[in-house]
Parts: structure tokens; sequence; C-alpha cells
């Protein structure tokens, strides 16, 4: 999403839908306490007002300007292949998401940061590292120089959930129903959460990242290993 954007009109937005629902834009919107509408989102146990949420929710999803692209990964394979030599799964997924973000820059011949919320002091400081690397020095299929030339920053930006950045929860919104449809395909099982279904039918339609002549897989959704 590009930066400008994401500051202003789409946080705007987003603003616009907390305070119709929720009362105040202050609400940082997470996908697991607002299907069980556990507190803040306890207005949500109102059958009226969960249908206007998601009607909402669901015109943002599909009007705001953004391109996603998905990476799954099956740890048990990847274990499994790979006994010798092991990328930690996280760092994999990051590795390639960022492979085919700074393509994707290249595409449209811009420049654009990164930026993921906060986990643990731990896990935080490996990330940081990890991001380090790949910018220094690239990776199997991406030079460092396309890495350099493309991102605005030598270190990923991580803020907390409560700094309340929009693009961030537009993302929390959206990775579990994309992440669970690549499952059920896989596993050739019905997705049966209707709203995440709805939400993926966007996705599908229009908001997945893609090649040229209009292709998701390996751009916009990628299954590892």
């Amino acid at each position: 999403m590009e930066a400008g954007y994401e500051a202003g009109t789409f946080r705007t937005a987003l603003n616009h839908l907390k305070t119709e629902v929720f009362g105040t834009s202050e609400i940082v919107l997470h996908r697991r306490d607002m299907l069980d509408a556990v507190p803040p989102f306890e207005a949500l146990r109102d059958n009226a007002t969960r249908e206007r949420f998601d009607e909402l929710l669901l015109d943002l999803v599909k009007t705001a300007d953004y391109k996603v692209s998905t990476v799954v990964i099956d740890k048990k394979a990847h274990k499994d292949r790979y006994t010798v030599w092991q990328f930690h799964p996280y760092h994999y997924c990051l590795t390639v998401l960022l492979e085919r973000y700074v393509r994707r820059l290249q595409q449209i011949g811009g420049t654009g940061d990164v930026m993921v919320e906060a986990r643990g002091k731990k896990e935080n400081i490996q990330l940081e590292q990890a991001y380090r690397h790949i910018y220094k020095k690239g990776t199997t299929y991406t030079e460092a120089s396309l890495f350099q030339n493309h991102f605005t920053s030598r270190e990923i930006k991580i803020k907390p959930k409560h700094a309340n950045i929009a693009g961030l929860q537009l993302a929390d919104v959206l990775a579990n129903p994309s992440c669970r449809h690549m499952i059920c395909e896989r596993t050739n099982e019905p997705m049966n959460a209707e709203f995440s279904g709805k939400l993926v039918k966007i996705l599908l339609d229009s908001k997945y990242h893609r090649n040229w002549i209009g292709k998701i897989s390996g751009y916009g959704r990628k299954w590892l290993p």
C-alpha cells in the first residue's frame, strides 16, 4: 500500500468505520478478538451491529487501493525435506515475501518500506537481523542491488499493535483467511467460514499480486517448501 495513501485516505476510511461501529477510532482491529466479540469489540455481540460491521469492512477491503502477497509454509514438510540445512520458517517466509515485494516495486518503478507487527523482543531482533542480511546480501534468486535500489531503508520497521497502524490492521484482517483458503485448496476441504470466504473472493478478484498475464500463483500466493 502506498505510504501517503495509508496515512491519509485509508486511515481516514478505517477510522470512520471504527467510529460508526464502536464509537471511537482509537480501537485497534484484531481479528481473533473481533470474532469472539471480546472487549473492546463487545458491540459485535449484537447481530445487527455485526452485520453492519461486516458490510462496512468488506466494502473497505474491496475499494481500498493495495496489493497482497501471501506466503504459507508447511513447517513439518520443511523440516522433513531439509534435514541438514534448515532455514528458520518465519525468516524463510520473510525472504519469499520480500522477493515478491521488491519485484512488485521494480514492476511499478517505485520504492518502499517494510513494516511488520512486533512480536517478542528476541523474535524482533532475529527479524531485524534477517532483514539486514537480505538487504545487504540479497537472496538466492534476487540480487542485493535490487533490494537496495527499491527499499528506502536498510532497517525493517517494527511497530506494536497499540500503535494503531491502519495498514497492519488490514494485514491482520486478511492474513488468516488467505492462509486458510490456501490450506483448504491443498487438502481439498471446503472453506466454511462465510465472511472469510467473502474476503478471499475479493483478494482473488482484484487484490492479489499477479504477473502481466494475470497469474496469481507464485506471485500473489506462494506455498512453501
